[in-house]
């Protein structure tokens, strides 16, 4: 087609529909997320009936159609600017697309039309009482230039031209998530450990929590997905409970009586001890620690009662997860759920400087995640966990680590001191180990069987110079030697270890990454805050709950052979 016929070639008027966004800060930025599938067909349905409130992302917020406001429900955050647009602007300096506020979007959609039933391309209009100017040369190419940035505040540079696109941009489109369905097979409390920021980036509680759910749903599609797909296994629900800011707001006054005893050098240093490394010790005063107590509580608990009314047919069960010293506070309200009753027999493990309030709900689960329990309860003096022990309300505890985490203890040693056994090797995602684990294994066999060859043949020689009569053969001294060394290991992996989790283990590793081996000093702060979106955590956390309903996950790959013959078959059906 040539310049000409382009020229002449007629464009006509095509509707579309809208699609709905809210906004969110991100690194002292604003962006603007779109709303999934059935998020905007509630959306739309409510706009035209005229109905104020809807409940979105999974009815965790409600929107205000009439503000146009985005609100979070179970936890106090900034409201967020929502709109519905089917004009979108961009500039050079930014790869991310921007809706255009309503009042724009309806005045585009005009003028497009317009142009389109006048076929009056190449066209300038002046909107926004003459601050902008946009120009609809052809369909794909429309710009626009503000006078000043009053009306898109987005951006800095008003005097830059930006283009316009009518139509969800591709990157809005890849964003969209799954449609998450209000049926819920299991509701987790999530606690943080010390300061306001909780991974290597900085980012909030709530935000690391929404990567425990998109985490979630990944690895239900993956290794449920026949129990979903028949409506068995419904999605898992995670609701953060952030304690930190009852500590450090002014009603305490911990940070304004900090401020004048702190040291005026490397200032930003010592802002970030006062605000977060001294949490800890914020815990074990009987004062500050009663407030993180009942904080942690009294949210659990309003957090429960409110989900319940919003989800009425909730009929699963709660677990709780808590990240480094959220572990050790949930351990301490776990350990003393107990009658008054109860509280005269086990008076040694009632704290007397803490009052702890009662969870209105039992706990299926306890999921502690890097934590440092166990050097809590030896600083506190104690020792042993007796073999008898269990969290009066809680079925079970998990702790899990990452092996370079430097926060991290083991508790298995605490209930048995002779307990020699390695924490159990958490699988990986894709239903097997990985490689470099699985070649070290396979050399330390090799190794180990040398040894026992080696071993084998020297033991033989020593009877034979020793000259000692005996009725058992060479074999037999090798197999005495194989049994000792392979009773040792049996012995304490398969027996029951306490109460503590119904007698099943409770030290869980996970699997290091190839890189990490290079340098553990460089990985172990990384480490510490690699759960949250850790899909072999995750998968071992659904695994444990959705167990509790009789459901297990259909691994792809258990061993390294595994994936390479399911590798091998099927380049051979390709080929």
């Amino acid at each position: 087609m040539t310049s000409t016929d382009e020229q002449y070639k007629r464009y006509d008027f095509v509707p579309i529909g809208s699609h709905w966004f809210y906004s969110r800060k991100n690194q002292n930025q604003l962006i603007w997320i779109p709303f999934s599938k059935i998020d905007v067909e509630n959306l739309e349905h409510a706009y035209g009936q005229n109905i104020e409130i809807v409940s979105t992302n999974g009815n965790r917020y409600d929107v205000n159609l009439i503000t146009r406001k985005h609100t979070a429900v179970y936890w106090s955050n900034e409201s967020n600017e929502i709109r519905r647009s089917k004009w979108f602007y961009s500039t050079s300096k930014s790869t991310r697309s921007i809706p255009c506020d309503e009042s724009t979007d309806e005045t585009l959609e005009n003028l497009y039309f317009e142009t389109c039933n006048q076929q009056s391309w190449s066209t300038k209009y002046e909107i926004n009482n003459g601050n902008t100017t946009v120009i609809f040369d052809h369909p794909d190419q429309i710009l626009m230039q503000c006078k000043n940035n009053e009306a898109y505040p987005e951006t800095k540079s008003f005097s830059e031209i930006r283009t316009l696109k009518r139509g969800l941009p591709k990157h809005f489109s890849d964003e969209i998530t799954t449609d998450e369905k209000d049926s819920i097979q299991h509701l987790c409390f999530v606690v943080h450990g010390i300061g306001a920021a909780c991974d290597m980036k900085f980012r909030s509680l709530f935000e690391c929590v929404e990567d425990l759910r998109r985490t979630s749903r990944i690895i239900l599609q993956n290794h449920f997905k026949s129990y979903l797909d028949n409506g068995n296994v419904h999605r898992v629900e995670f609701l953060p409970i952030y304690w930190h800011d009852d500590l450090h707001l002014d009603s305490t006054g911990v940070d304004k009586h900090l401020l004048p005893l702190t040291l005026p050098s490397i200032m930003k240093l010592r802002t970030f001890i006062n605000t977060t490394l001294a949490d800890i010790l914020f815990y074990t005063s009987p004062v500050y620690g009663q407030r993180i107590v009942t904080r942690c509580t009294c949210e659990m608990n309003r957090l429960y009662d409110l989900f319940l009314q919003r989800n009425s047919s909730f009929k699963g069960q709660i677990s709780v997860i808590g990240h480094s010293l959220g572990s050790v506070i949930l351990y301490d309200i776990l350990s003393n759920q107990l009658s008054e009753a109860e509280c005269h027999i086990r008076k040694e493990n009632i704290s007397p400087c803490i009052q702890y309030d009662k969870l209105n709900f039992p706990v299926a689960y306890f999921f502690a995640l890097g934590s440092p329990i166990a050097m809590f309860l030896s600083v506190r003096g104690i020792t042993s966990i007796s073999s008898d022990f269990i969290l009066p309300t809680c079925q079970g505890l998990f702790n899990i680590f990452h092996p370079c985490d430097p926060i991290a203890y083991r508790l298995e040693p605490m209930i048995d001191l002779r307990w020699n056994a390695p924490p159990v090797l958490i699988s990986h995602h894709k239903g097997r180990k990985r490689i470099h684990l699985e070649l070290i294994d396979k050399f330390s066999k090799a190794t180990d069987l040398t040894g026992k060859l080696f071993g084998t043949f020297r033991n033989t020689m020593n009877a034979i110079t020793s000259l000692v009569s005996s009725n058992s053969s060479i074999a037999s001294t090798e197999a005495e030697f194989n049994n000792n060394e392979d009773l040792s290991v049996n012995e304490w992996i398969n027996r029951p270890i306490g109460k503590l989790n119904q007698g099943h283990r409770i030290d869980y590793v996970l699997q290091h990454r190839p890189i990490e081996i290079i340098n553990e000093y460089l990985f172990a702060l990384s480490s510490h805050v690699a759960y949250w979106n850790s899909e072999d955590t995750m998968l071992f956390i659904l695994k444990e709950i959705l167990r509790l309903d009789g459901y297990e996950s259909h691994l792809p790959f258990n061993t390294m052979e595994q994936m390479i013959k399911s590798a091998i078959d099927i380049f051979s059906i390709q080929k």
